[in-house]
């Protein structure tokens, strides 16, 4: 854009009326901050901003879940008991593969 078209759109510019705003404004300004200082959030929230706040919770409970299962393992391993592939080979040898009543 040349200056002189800019000057044009600066003195159209200065020429209007400002905006007005609504006569609820303030209310609802005042409606949303004091939202906020209660620590609610706004209401216009997306999917993406809902997963980036549920993601830590729920990388916390996978980990939880993983080591439970790591630690059973172990306690049934240091028992006596069949661990994890024994007992399900076991399974599978003695119940679902029973083909003799088919």
């Amino acid at each position: 854009m040349n200056e002189r078209k800019l000057k044009q759109l600066w003195a159209a510019a200065r020429t209007e009326p400002a905006p007005v705003p609504p006569a609820s404004f303030a209310e609802e300004v005042l409606r949303a901050a004091r939202g906020l200082a209660r620590g609610r959030e706004p209401q216009s929230v997306s999917l993406f901003d809902q997963l980036n706040r549920l993601f830590p919770r729920l990388a916390t409970i996978s980990a939880v879940i993983i080591l439970l299962c790591v630690a059973g393992d172990i306690i049934c391993t240091l028992t006596g008991l069949p661990d994890v592939g024994e007992g399900t080979a076991q399974l599978a040898a003695d119940n679902l593969l029973d083909t003799e009543d088919l």
